[in-house]
């Protein structure tokens, strides 16, 4: 088992502003929201806290089965839970109204880019590790929310502040999944 925390990410304000435009059905953004969203994300960054934890098992000692997505030829999987904790969200709900009428959409914007980018941040410590025995990771299989208790059970996310309770997780933005381990393609010989 692999605990990391407090890594660091950057938010990305073009993806932000991004899925703020499909949140709020816009196709262009003024100016002036557009930098009170630039504040937002400056003001907010201070409140994520990053962290993650992923077991890699072996397709003899899975301690649950779900097979979905799976690749004909896996030989392991990296099961991760990830979040960002509930800082966001709870400094949100203090002064709802800072940022302007869309402050929840920007707030919502910046968590699933920061989770996104916590992710990210674990999927390539688990190819680099998957690379280190020659082998390659499948692309993040989401695990369904009926299987988040058992996930739980087998890795401890209570260790990074993550609870399973009838089919969600909490902080609010936390996620569950798995990649498949795969044999490394061979390369051709010239």
């Amino acid at each position: 088992m692999r605990k990391i925390k407090n890594f660091r990410i950057n938010l990305r304000i073009k993806e932000i502003l991004r899925i703020i435009k499909k949140l709020i059905n816009a196709v262009e953004l003024s100016v002036e929201f557009e930098e009170a969203v630039r504040r937002c994300c400056r003001f907010y960054s201070r409140f994520l806290v990053p962290s993650a934890v992923y077991e890699t098992f072996s397709k003899e000692k899975l301690p649950f089965v779900y097979e979905k997505d799976a690749p004909l030829k896996w030989i392991a999987e990296s099961v991760f839970f990830v979040t960002i904790g509930g800082d966001l969200y709870e400094e949100y709900e203090k002064d709802e109204r800072t940022f302007g009428k869309h402050t929840g959409k920007i707030i919502s914007a910046v968590g699933v880019d920061a989770l996104e980018q916590s992710k990210n941040f674990i999927q390539r410590l688990i190819s680099n590790e998957a690379q280190g025995e020659n082998y390659e990771i499948s692309r993040s299989v989401d695990i369904p929310p009926h299987l988040y208790e058992m996930a739980a059970g087998c890795i401890p996310a209570d260790k990074i502040g993550i609870s399973a309770e009838d089919g969600k997780l909490n902080p609010r933005y936390s996620e569950c999944g798995l990649f498949y381990w795969v044999p490394s393609k061979k390369k051709a010989k010239k």
